[in-house]
């Protein structure tokens, strides 16, 4: 998904001329005339539900917290498995870190999901203790790190399988083991033998193109932090536009694979320029909970009119709870942009 590549046309030339027309007429607009955003009910409307204990998914918060995601008119719920490294470079992986959350809190927590009519989906994380980006991973042995997260992955896709779960994510962000292709569809296929239901892989937004297993997937995920303004507080025919390019290679990338689109992550920080960097996390931005609401709106009024793309994961709604008014975190929970959410879910 190279910038320097004129992305193909996607059959709705008009409407992405019509959006770069009243960018130019009215650039200050902050709000349009629009009813809820487009949201059918045939897509994922999910969550990823995450958590860094051993027992949160079963403390009591994780119940109420759950209990509200599902208010919001959701229909799917994608859990955080976290395990750990040391360092990118490592070939070792620790599989009873005490931040990684232990089976039997997981089945509590799905019960409770699918008590709900949630759909369940897992999603394994490999976090590192120095702080550096997983997509950064190129263990020093990769045979050594390939079995360790093969154990990981086939105790999970068991787990899976015997709580009907219906999607499992078998990697997230990992570009930098991507050259073991072969180990991959090894992988795959021995997940395959576990776990009868879907299968997909969330890669980074800017690695997407490069995975060379999607053909052995149901859907291609990607966890989805391009940038869709060049100044904050855009107005939401600005969100739209800025949307469209992204939306023209993610089309060309379906057509590629063959496969749905699932954003298997996508979210915005309620400060003032997300939209021009919904990756960045951890600074001392400003609270602008509008803006985040805008791109809540934005990012489902994008899809909601692509019949290629399989539905959205935000991120994220935590189980200990969080967000409200002057939280400027990830989470919609208490803020303008859980509204949008139940405005569109809820209809």
């Amino acid at each position: 998904m190279s910038p320097d590549h004129e992305p193909p046309r996607t059959g709705r030339p008009a409407f992405r001329g019509l959006l770069l027309a009243l960018v130019v007429i009215f650039p200050g607009c902050e709000t349009l005339p629009t009813g809820p955003a487009d949201s059918p009910p045939d897509r994922i409307r999910g969550f990823n539900f995450a958590d860094w204990t051993s027992s949160g998914y079963f403390d009591p918060p994780a119940a109420e917290s759950l209990t509200e995601l599902s208010a919001t008119g959701a229909n799917a719920i994608s859990f955080v498995i976290t395990v750990y490294q040391e360092s990118p470079g490592g070939s070792s992986i620790r599989l009873d870190d005490p931040r990684t959350p232990v089976p039997g809190a997981v089945s509590r927590a799905i019960g409770r999901a699918q008590g709900r009519g949630l759909s369940v989906a897992l999603k394994p994380h490999v976090d590192l203790d120095d702080g550096t980006w997983r997509g950064h991973i190129e263990p020093a042995d990769p045979d050594a790190w390939f079995a360790d997260y093969e154990t990981f992955l086939l105790e999970w896709a068991i787990f899976a399988e015997a709580h009907r779960v219906e999607r499992l994510v078998i990697g997230t962000e990992l570009a930098g083991t991507l050259p073991h292709e072969d180990r991959w569809r090894e992988l795959i296929a021995e997940v395959r033998a576990e776990f009868s239901g879907e299968l997909t892989y969330a890669a980074s937004w800017d690695e997407a193109h490069l995975v060379p297993f999607w053909s052995e997937l149901d859907q291609v995920g990607i966890d989805f932090y391009f940038p869709v303004a060049r100044r904050a507080n855009p107005s939401r025919v600005e969100i739209l536009a800025g949307w469209q390019p992204w939306l023209n290679r993610l089309a060309r990338l379906h057509e590629q694979t063959a496969r749905p689109i699932l954003i298997t992550e996508i979210g915005y920080r309620s400060v003032d320029g997300a939209a021009m960097h919904p990756y960045a996390f951890g600074d001392d931005a400003t609270l602008d909970l509008a803006e985040q609401a805008d791109l809540y709106w934005g990012a489902l009024e994008a899809t909601g009119q692509e019949d290629w793309v399989a539905g959205v994961y935000f991120w994220n709604w935590l189980a200990a709870g969080g967000g409200g008014p002057d939280d400027t975190d990830f989470t919609p929970r208490g803020k303008p942009a859980e509204e949008v959410l139940t405005e569109a879910w809820g209809s």
